[in-house]
C-alpha cells in the first residue's frame, strides 16, 4: 500500500442499530475496506456492543472483512464464538491481558488474524517486544471508556508516529489502525504520522452521500503525505 493509501473502515457501532443490514450494505456500496465491530463485556468498557450472534447474522451480507475490537477483561472467553461468527481480525487490549503471547497464539489457533489495542496510558514496550513477530495490526484509541460519540484525542497522533517509527526501525510490516472519534478533520494528520488504517465513526454515517465522503477522505489521506 503506497503513501496516503489508507484502509478506511466504518465503525458499525455508530450506525443505525435499527437498520444494521442496511448500514452494512451502505458501507460496502460506499467503497470502504472493512467493517469495524465493537464487542464489549460490560466491565472493561461500560457497554455491551455487538454480541457474536449479531455478527454471525450480519456476516453473510457482505464480503468485507469483519475487524472486531474486543474490549473484555477476559478476551479468550469470546474467541470461539467470534471465530464461529466469522470474525476476520480480532483486536484485544494488550494492557489488560496478563499472558500476552498465549492470548495471541490462542486467537491464531482459531484461524483469526490478531492485533493489539493500546490505550493512551499503555506502555509502548508492549508493542516493541512483538515488533518482529507476525502480529499484523495495532489499533490505537484514546480511551476504551467511550465509543459511540467519542471525541478524538490529539495525543493519539504522537503515539501513532512513535509506533510507525518503531515498525520502520524493526523492518516490521505493521498495520497501524486508529479508532475512536476519527473524522475527516483528522485524516490528513493521521496519514502524515504513519497511520495505515482508520475506523471512522459518526461523521461518516451523517454524510448524505457516503460514497462521495469516502472518496474525499481518500483524497485527504493522499494530501496528508503529499
Amino acid at each position: 500500500m503506497g503513501p496516503g493509501q489508507l484502509r478506511l473502515g466504518a465503525a458499525l457501532f455508530n450506525g443505525d442499530h435499527g437498520r444494521l443490514a442496511d448500514e452494512v450494505a451502505r458501507i460496502e456500496e460506499a467503497g470502504l475496506d472493512f467493517v469495524h465491530l465493537d464487542v464489549f463485556d460490560g466491565h472493561l468498557v461500560p457497554d455491551l456492543g455487538f454480541p457474536p450472534r449479531t455478527i454471525a447474522t450480519l456476516r453473510p451480507l457482505t464480503r468485507l472483512p469483519f475487524e472486531v475490537h474486543l474490549a473484555a477483561a477476559d478476551p479468550l472467553r469470546f474467541v470461539p464464538q467470534l471465530a464461529e461468527a466469522g470474525c476476520d481480525l480480532l483486536l484485544f487490549h494488550a494492557e489488560n491481558v496478563p499472558m500476552l503471547y498465549e492470548t495471541i497464539f490462542t486467537v491464531r489457533e482459531h484461524n483469526i488474524r490478531v492485533g493489539l489495542v493500546l490505550g493512551l496510558g499503555a506502555p509502548l514496550q508492549l508493542l516493541s517486544r512483538l515488533s518482529r513477530s507476525s502480529t499484523p495490526c495495532c489499533c490505537w484509541r484514546g480511551s476504551p471508556a467511550r465509543v459511540q460519540g467519542a471525541t478524538f484525542n490529539p495525543l493519539v497522533l504522537s503515539r501513532v508516529e512513535a509506533v510507525a517509527a518503531m515498525a520502520r526501525a524493526a523492518n516490521a510490516d505493521l498495520d497501524v489502525q486508529v479508532a475512536g472519534g476519527v473524522n475527516r478533520n483528522h485524516v490528513a494528520a493521521l496519514s502524515r504520522v504513519g497511520a495505515t488504517s482508520l475506523a471512522l465513526g459518526a461523521g461518516l454515517y451523517k454524510a448524505s452521500d457516503m460514497a462521495r465522503e469516502v472518496a474525499e477522505l481518500r483524497a485527504l489521506a493522499h494530501a496528508g503525505v503529499a
